[in-house]
C-alpha cells in the first residue's frame, strides 16, 4: 500500500512534532515486551478509528527526541512483519499498517501510517495482561483519539462525545462508498447535467449580501493586520502573489476564549491534511513564528524564506468569536523544487483546488469542535487571490496531470464567496470548491476546469492519496 501522506507532511513531522486527533507520539517502545505491543494496538485501533493517522515513535511530548532510550536499528525492532503481526492480532478489521522511517540528526524514527475508510467502528478482538494481571488491553473494548476536558489528546476508550463523530465518520465513508457506486452506474450521465445541477444548488444556498460585507470588511482588516506586523518585524519580503481565506461562523457560537485551551482544541481538530496544513500549530517554531494574543483573538506570522526544502509565508488569525483568516504566499512564487516556475509568472491549476478544499474541511473542523450545532450552522467564506496578472495556467507542481490553457491573466485579483451548511458531509465538498474557483479560472482566458477534475481533487485531499 503507497503512503496518502507526501514527503512535505513527513518533514514538518519530524521536525516539529506535535500530538493532534490524527497524530499520536510516545517515547520509545519495545514492541517485543506486552507495554509496547499493547501501546501499538491501542494507537492503531484508536487511529482507525480516527478515519486514518500517523503513530509517531521516539518522541517525549514536548517534541524532542527521545534519546536515551533511542534504538539502534528502528528498521528492524520496527519491521513491517512486527507491526502487522501486532495489529492483526489484536484489531478487529484487518487493515494494512505502513511504516516510515523518518531521520532526524542521524537517527531514524519509526512512523506507522494507519490508513482511512472504516466504517463501522474497530475494537479490540483480543485481550493483554501484564505481569500483575493487570489489564493492557481489554477484549472487545474501542479504542479512539479523545480530547480530554483540558483539551489534550490521548488514545482511550471513548466517551460519550466521541461516539457522534466516531459515527459521522462511519457514514461519511459509507456515503462515499455510495457516491463512488453511483458514479459507475450513472456513468451516462454528461458532465454539463452535472454542472447544471451543481449550479442550480449553489444558487439556492448564495450568502445574503450583509454576509459577503462582513466578509469584505474582515478581508481588509486582515490584510491591513498583515501589513502592520510585517513593518513592525521589520521584514522585507520577495515580490509573491497570495492565497486568502476569510471564514465566519453564521448561528450560534459557544463562548470561547483566547487562551492555550481554546488553540489546544482547533489545533488537535485539524485534520492536517497536507504537510503544510492550513490554519498550522506554529508553537513549536522559533520564537518569532510562534502564536500570540492580539485584542482577544490568537494571531500569527510565519516567514520562512532560509529554508533548504520550502519557503513559506503564512499569517493567521483565529478568533473565539467565531472567525478565521489565512493569507498565504503562492506556492508558485515560494517553491525551491529544481523544476518550479519563475516567481510570478504561472498558477498550478491543482494548488487553489486543493488549498480551497482545505480549508472549508478544516473549517467545518474548526466549527463542530467549537460546539456549534451543525443542523443550525452556516459557514461563510471569502477567498481571495492576488498577483495574478500576466500568468498562465500550468501543472508544475502535479506533473502527472496535463492542462491544455491559451492566454495570460489580465486581471490582478479575484474573489468569490462561498456559504455551506456545517453539516456538509465531506463527500460533498467539490460543488462549493467548484464555486469558489470557478471565478478564479475564468480570467485565464474564459478556462473551465471540470467538475470531475474538481471532485477528484477534493476527494483525494479527504482521502490523503495526493
Amino acid at each position: 500500500m503507497g503512503s496518502i501522506y507526501n514527503q512535505d507532511f513527513f518533514n514538518n513531522l519530524v521536525l516539529n512534532p506535535s500530538e493532534s486527533l490524527s497524530v499520536e507520539i510516545k517515547r520509545w517502545i519495545d514492541p517485543q515486551s506486552k507495554e509496547g505491543m499493547a501501546k501499538i494496538a491501542k494507537a492503531c485501533i484508536a487511529l482507525r478509528n480516527n478515519d486514518g493517522g500517523i503513530f509517531l515513535i521516539g518522541f517525549n511530548n514536548d517534541g524532542f527526541p527521545d534519546i536515551q532510550g533511542a534504538h539502534q536499528n528502528p528498521r528492524e525492532s520496527f519491521h513491517s512483519d512486527v507491526i502487522q503481526s501486532i495489529a492483526s492480532k489484536f484489531c478487529s478489521q484487518p487493515f494494512e499498517v505502513t511504516i516510515h522511517y523518518l531521520k532526524k540528526d542521524g537517527q531514524e524514527y519509526p512512523a506507522l501510517e494507519i490508513p482511512s475508510g472504516f466504517i463501522t467502528p474497530v475494537a479490540a478482538k483480543a485481550g493483554l495482561k501484564d505481569e500483575q494481571g493487570k489489564d493492557l488491553i481489554k477484549a472487545h473494548s474501542v479504542y479512539v483519539r479523545s480530547l480530554n476536558t483540558n483539551n489534550t489528546v490521548s488514545s482511550s476508550e471513548p466517551r460519550c462525545n466521541d461516539w457522534e463523530r466516531i459515527m459521522n465518520l462511519c457514514f461519511e465513508n459509507r456515503e462515499a462508498d455510495i457516491g463512488r457506486f453511483l458514479r459507475r452506474h450513472l456513468g451516462g450521465v454528461t458532465p454539463s447535467l452535472l454542472r447544471e445541477l451543481a449550479f442550480t444548488i449553489a444558487q439556492g444556498i448564495q450568502p445574503e449580501e450583509s454576509i459577503e460585507d462582513i466578509l469584505r470588511c474582515y478581508l481588509q482588516e486582515s490584510e491591513e493586520r498583515f501589513n502592520t506586523v510585517v513593518k513592525e518585524r521589520s521584514i522585507t519580503l520577495p515580490e509573491h502573489g497570495t492565497s486568502q481565506v476569510a471564514l465566519i461562523i453564521i448561528g450560534e457560537v459557544p463562548l470561547h476564549s483566547a487562551n492555550e485551551q481554546f488553540f489546544n482544541l482547533l489545533s488537535f481538530n485539524n485534520p492536517k491534511y497536507t504537510g503544510w496544513p492550513v490554519w498550522l500549530d506554529s508553537r513549536g517554531f522559533v520564537d518569532k513564528d510562534q502564536p500570540y494574543v492580539y485584542n482577544g483573538a490568537w494571531e500569527a506570522l510565519i516567514v520562512s524564506l532560509d529554508s533548504g526544502w520550502s519557503k513559506d509565508i503564512d499569517f493567521m488569525r483565529f478568533d473565539p468569536k467565531g472567525k478565521f483568516y489565512l493569507r498565504r504566499a503562492l506556492e508558485d512564487d515560494m517553491s525551491v523544487k529544481n523544476y518550479a516556475p519563475p516567481p510570478m509568472t504561472v498558477l498550478d491549476f491543482a494548488l487553489p483546488v486543493i488549498r480551497t478544499a482545505e480549508a472549508i474541511a478544516v473549517g467545518i473542523e474548526f466549527a463542530k469542535a467549537m460546539g456549534c450545532e451543525p443542523e443550525k450552522t452556516q459557514l461563510a467564506f471569502a477567498f481571495k487571490w492576488t498577483g495574478l496578472r500576466g500568468r498562465r495556467l500550468s501543472s508544475w507542481a502535479n506533473q502527472e496531470r496535463s492542462i491544455y490553457s491559451q492566454g495570460s491573466a489580465h486581471q490582478d485579483e479575484v474573489l468569490a464567496f462561498v456559504n455551506l451548511p456545517l453539516e456538509t458531509p465531506r463527500s460533498a465538498l467539490a460543488q462549493y470548491v467548484n464555486q469558489a474557483v470557478s471565478p478564479l479560472f475564468t480570467i485565464f482566458n474564459g478556462y473551465q476546469l471540470s467538475i470531475d477534475a474538481i471532485e477528484d481533487l477534493t476527494r483525494r485531499l479527504i482521502e490523503r492519496r495526493l
